[in-house]
């Protein structure tokens, strides 16, 4: 019973030959350094390429919703004018000059215009016009053209339109 006991670590693992251990060492490898980099490098591309597809539409999507609004404002605008001109009797070119800035917009009755259509603003341009068709007289006439811009300016779109004087002038 007076059997010592070596507590030092063993040079060899335990159940026999450092040849059969060396060899099952080097079949069991965990990643490099260069491997882990290469993943991290494919997955970043693949994250930027993916938020990027969402930027792009997103951004085109707001670019729609501006020319939707520009449009629908221009038009609002064009038929305020008309209906004044022709239900009481306003010459076209009292509202040459006309604008309203992007977040103004009001409608025929005077309230704001909210959602959409207020991110765009409008101003009308009216000018004295002649028209004729084939080979038939002058015709004396205004022609409307409403503007539909942006918060930085940018024009977005337009409506036209010409209108004949029909007493003659005025």
């Amino acid at each position: 019973m007076n059997e010592q006991v070596d507590l030092r670590p063993s040079k060899s693992p335990p159940g026999g030959g450092t040849a059969m251990t060396a060899q099952r060492l080097s079949t069991r490898r965990g990643l490099s350094l260069i491997e882990s980099v290469i993943a991290t490098a494919v997955l970043a591309v693949a994250i930027t390429g993916i938020f990027s597809a969402l930027a792009a539409g997103t951004a085109h999507a707001g670019a729609s919703a501006d020319d939707l609004a520009a449009s629908v404002a221009a038009e609002d605008l064009l038929d305020r004018v008309l209906h004044d001109c022709d239900r009481r009797g306003i010459d076209p070119l009292d509202w040459n000059g006309h604008q309203e800035m992007p977040g103004e917009l009001v409608d025929a009755q005077g309230r704001p215009i909210l959602g959409g259509a207020a991110r765009v603003g409008r101003r009308i341009v009216v000018e004295e016009s002649t028209r004729r068709i084939g080979d038939g007289p002058r015709i004396e006439g205004r022609m409307l053209q409403v503007i539909a811009v942006d918060r930085t300016g940018r024009r977005l779109g337009s409506v036209e339109r010409w209108i004949p004087q029909l007493n003659g002038g005025s």
